[in-house]
């Protein structure tokens, strides 16, 4: 066989160029190379690819490949929840400052709210209180009011009566009108002469009005005896004598004096009372209480 590569059943011409030599050369090697060629009938097989062989590379290929789309997955995976935690931790952040911001702005809104409704009510409490204040300032001018109404009627009634007594001879002092006798008769006709004016003999209650009497200049009986008990001195109006402005050795019950006269002749005006006897004749004092 190593002769076929080498044989040249032409030869060489030496005369030939060298370049042209070496073409030969090379062609010939190419033609012995596809002599060489094995044929089936020489017993020697045609050498074929094992495609046994190639499988199992071919499906680590396959497993490799996989496995690099699920790491490319899995890594695009990775970065898409990284991404949408980081997001949702800044919306979670973002709403938890909302939260809180929310909050104290509705606890100062809250409390803004809640002072006023304490100054709303404090200011209802003032208002209420005045309004309480003055509805009973109210009630008191409105019974000042009727009082004084009440007392402008009384005054009236009473500036009539003394009007109408004084035409009539009365003397007014102190709440009191006072009539004076023209003609005398005995203690008990001249009391039936002031019960029937509507008044009684004078009973004397106060120095001030013992001196108005005395300065009347009058020798006159007054509401006071002793003849239910002797030596008890009693009004008209049955209560019992406090207070004597008697005369110098007064009540002496000299002949049954059992009644009192007022005696002008006296020259203190607080010791002019003397007891007298009730038969006789003197002039009277009437009162009328306005």
């Amino acid at each position: 066989m190593s002769e076929g590569v080498y044989e040249n059943p032409d030869g060489f011409n030496d005369d030939e160029p060298d370049a042209m030599k070496n073409t030969d050369i090379d062609g010939q090697s190419y033609a012995n190379v596809r002599a060489f060629k094995p044929s089936p009938r020489d017993g020697v097989g045609a050498s074929e690819p094992d495609s046994s062989g190639k499988r199992p590379f071919l499906v680590a290929a396959v497993c490799l490949g996989l496995l690099c789309v699920l790491l490319a997955g899995i890594i695009g995976l990775s970065v898409y929840y990284n991404r949408a935690i980081k997001d949702s931790e800044d919306k979670r952040n973002n709403l938890s400052q909302s939260c809180s911001l929310y909050k104290t702005n509705a606890t100062a809104e809250r409390d803004q709210l809640q002072t006023r409704y304490n100054n709303l009510t404090k200011e209802r409490d003032q208002l209420q209180t005045r309004y309480n204040n003055l509805t009973e300032e109210r009630d008191q001018l409105q019974t000042r009011y009727n009082n004084l109404t009440e007392e402008k009627g009384h005054i009236q009634l009473k500036l009539f009566v003394i009007e109408q007594h004084c035409q009539e001879g009365w003397r007014y002092f102190d709440s009191s009108l006072y009539f004076l006798s023209t003609e005398t008769k005995t203690w008990e006709k001249s009391r039936q002469d002031c019960q029937g004016r509507g008044a009684d003999l004078v009973i004397i209650n106060s120095r001030e009005e013992q001196t108005f009497l005395f300065n009347l200049h009058l020798r006159a009986w007054i509401g006071l005896t002793d003849s239910v008990t002797e030596g008890i001195w009693k009004w008209v109006d049955g209560t019992p004598l406090t207070t004597g402005y008697w005369g110098k050795g007064q009540p002496d019950d000299y002949g049954q004096e059992d009644c009192v006269e007022i005696y002008y002749g006296q020259d203190d005006p607080v010791k002019t009372w003397n007891d007298e006897n009730c038969h006789k004749y003197h002039d009277w004092i009437c009162e009328k209480v306005v």
